[in-house]
């Protein structure tokens, strides 16, 4: 019977279009999830083709397949274990003589390949003209011009992968020449391998044994004569290092180039161009020591005003929606706990986080655009020496910018930093980059008590974060993980217009991620927070405020009628109305809120309130705090039950309820609270990946400074707040 499943991995240098390349391929229809035993993120789309379902498997990118990084080690695995049917080189053709450094790699992995030249259009605008049929067999391989950006290629692609499975035809016939006595070195240790049985090319892992990786020599020590071929491979590798008076993984990375290069004389021709490089002219001036670092402000300054302006309006629509809907609910359901649990619970609670989805995905296109075009490597290009000043690694810059994204994938990319020290030190500060789950928070207060001036706050939030991220950087090297950072050598991109169907998978992405959360975890967390503010019932405290509220009541018609008998003005009539509405309305307020406090939640505000009342904090406030340790935009939902819980009035909006002086909460602690939530403890998840990659120790620890770090910095806010504003 004919197999009708299809797998390939899609593997790739950084910036090659890897991932144009899948979703061209899948039209994003994917799922992510874990690779087993580890963290980082796997992705996994699908499409037919030809009566074939054909699985692709988004690899993580790498220069090359060995196990320095965990990135690296994945791939390399995949293609080992996983035993895919094709692997889908993607290759940069404006840059194919490293892009090919790979693929060397994946012949001596005896992998069955497909190359795709990527960006074709680009190579021929840079003068190359490369003879397609020529490169195929050179490397006896399927090669794919491609534009992935535009879709062309993708059909002969998808045709390229059923038609060579269907021929089988997986085996390369070409090897890797390295020299004869590297050759002879390579067929030494391969007959003491042979005589072992193994899953794996012998003569690849011969190479990787002789290159000292790591990871072959803990497969080989597995192996009855392991020992006996690790000290051959030792031998072997210091003789040929002396041979060639060279560390053996040059030499070896200098005959991948040299049959590279060999290749490409034959297969690629290039011819003169007169034309300005788009590229560089754009570089002289967002890389300029003096316009740099204005322009990046500029830009983020303006990304962040264009997530309120553009965001206003939509943001309205879903409030109008929610504001609807807990209308409806209330005449369709009878009176009581179930119809206080869904209108007060549930839409309440996640009705307050959902009105700033249009914000995010604001954001996000802004950050997806800037990470697309390529100004996001720039921007690392120009933190670089900042970094360096603080004792951080370059490539730190990466994780740190994930952070803006979601702290828990950017803890786990810094396995890329090979120094365990840096990896340390880049886990610690990235909690104080702002997350998008803390966005909600941002935008709730900063758009209800500085609404002229919301862009701004929210900046500057973010730059505090960068500030003390850095601050806490230089602190800890000069004394708990003291030392040097290694050096970064970055890689700039072209400058490319990226295309609106990746944005929109970038912003779907986010979207869906941001709406499972509103359906998982924040609405489980709103039902809890509501049954915690609800019980015990504090039925004396509602019957003295009852008793209070009906005696204005009757003292109100008493009034009115005393004046209507004496025929008072109109005017007067409704100045009387106003003033008793108000004192019945202040006593609904406090009777809700006194019978708040009496209930569990309220109590464990009432324990935490001494500790953040000197940060002008109220009791709402720091519940709030404690049920964001789970995640952050649960911030906002527990708000959102806790204030409605407050007021009959439930079509009222979280945002006018919190603007209300009656609530008591200052524009100077809704600054301090911002801050507080910027810098206090990241969400469960970040410190369990925290636990995972650096141990519980640190932990501990990150956790312990940033509540300090939190509470000094917010402290300090307020205090100067309450005399600027």
């Amino acid at each position: 019977m004919t197999k009708k499943t299809i797998t390939v991995g899609l593997i790739g240098n950084p910036n090659c279009g890897k991932t144009t390349i899948f979703n061209a391929l899948t039209g994003a229809r994917q799922k992510v999830a874990n690779w087993a035993g580890v963290t980082v993120e796997r992705r996994e789309g699908f499409f037919n083709h030809k009566g074939y379902t054909i699985k692709v498997v988004d690899l993580p990118g790498a220069y090359s397949l060995t196990s320095f990084s965990m990135e690296e080690l994945i791939t390399r695995n995949f293609i080992q274990n996983d035993k895919p049917d094709f692997i889908i080189n993607v290759i940069d053709a404006g840059n194919v003589e490293r892009n090919l450094y790979l693929t060397t790699q994946l012949i001596d992995i005896e992998a069955p390949v497909i190359i795709v030249l990527n960006m074709i259009d680009e190579a021929f605008d840079k003068g190359l003209i490369i003879n397609i049929q020529k490169l195929s067999q050179l490397f006896n391989m399927p090669v794919i011009p491609t534009v992935g950006t535009k879709g062309t290629g993708i059909p002969q692609l998808k045709d390229s992968i059923v038609e060579n499975f269907e021929k089988q035809t997986k085996n390369h016939t070409i090897t890797i020449p390295y020299g004869n006595d590297i050759e002879q070195a390579i067929q030494q240790l391969q007959q003491l391998i042979d005589k072992n049985r193994l899953e794996y090319p012998s003569r690849w892992l011969a190479i990787n044994l002789i290159e000292g990786d790591i990871d072959a020599e803990k497969r080989v020590k597995l192996l009855p004569d392991g020992n006996e071929i690790i000290q051959k491979a030792y031998t072997i590798r210091n003789n040929l290092s002396k041979a060639f008076h060279d560390d053996i993984q040059t030499v070896f990375a200098d005959m991948r180039y040299g049959f590279i290069t060999g290749a490409l004389k034959e297969a690629v021709q290039k011819k003169p161009i007169k034309r300005h490089d788009l590229t560089k002219k754009i570089d002289s001036v967002v890389l300029n020591r003096f316009l740099g670092f204005p322009l990046l402000f500029v830009i983020l300054f303006i990304l962040f005003n264009l997530t309120f302006i553009l965001g206003e309006y939509p943001m309205k629509l879903i409030e109008a929606g929610v504001e609807w809907l807990s209308h409806y609910l209330m005449e369709i359901i009878p009176p009581g706990e179930l119809q206080n649990c869904i209108v007060q619970g549930i839409v309440g609670g996640v009705g307050s986080v959902i009105v700033f989805l249009p914000n995010i995905l604001i954001l996000f296109l802004g950050i997806s655009f800037m990470e697309d075009t390529g100004y996001m490597a720039r921007s690392a290009f120009l933190m670089d020496k900042i970094m360096h000043s603080m004792g951080l690694h370059g490539k730190s810059f990466i994780p740190l910018v994930m952070g803006f994204g979601c702290n828990v994938p950017a803890i786990m990319a810094t396995r890329t930093l090979e120094n365990k020290r840096d990896r340390i030190l880049t886990v610690l500060i990235n909690p104080f980059m702002s997350c998008s789950a803390r966005l909600p928070v941002y935008i709730l207060f900063a758009g209800t008590f500085f609404p002229n001036h919301a862009g701004f706050i929210i900046l500057f939030i973010y730059a505090l974060g960068i500030i003390l991220a850095f601050t806490s950087a230089k602190l800890f090297n000069n004394t708990i993980l003291k030392g040097k950072s290694t050096p970064f050598v970055m890689e700039l991109p072209p400058y490319r217009m990226p295309t609106t169907k990746t944005i929109v998978i970038h912003m779907w992405d986010r979207a869906s991620s941001y709406l499972r959360k509103m359906g998982g975890i924040i609405l489980a967390f709103s039902i809890i927070i509501w049954v915690l503010s609800e019980y015990p019932k504090p039925y004396h405290i509602q019957k003295q405020f009852d008793t209070m509220i009906q005696q204005k009541i009757i003292e109100l018609n008493q009034t009115l009628s005393t004046y209507q008998k004496q025929n008072a003005d109109p005017n007067t009539i409704q100045t009387i109305h106003k003033q008793y509405n108000t004192i019945i309305e202040d006593l609904e307020i406090q009777k809700r809120q006194e019978m708040v406090q009496y209930t569990f939640i309220g109590r464990i505000g009432s324990f935490i309130y001494p500790l953040l009342q000197p940060l002008g904090f109220n009791w709402q406030m720091g519940i709030s705090l404690t049920t964001g340790f789970v995640a952050k935009e649960i911030v906002v939902s527990t708000m959102g039950v806790l204030y409605h819980a407050a007021n009959d009035e439930n079509t009222v909006s979280l945002s006018q309820k919190l603007g209300n002086p009656r609530y008591g909460i200052t524009p100077h602690a809704a600054l301090a609270f911002m801050i507080f939530v910027m810098i206090y403890i990241p969400c469960l998840a970040t410190v369990i990946a925290i636990a995972r990659e650096i141990g519980t120790r640190w932990a501990f620890f990150s956790v312990a400074y940033q509540i300090t770090v939190a509470w000094i910095v917010s402290f300090i806010v307020y205090q100067i707040a309450r005399f600027i504003l």
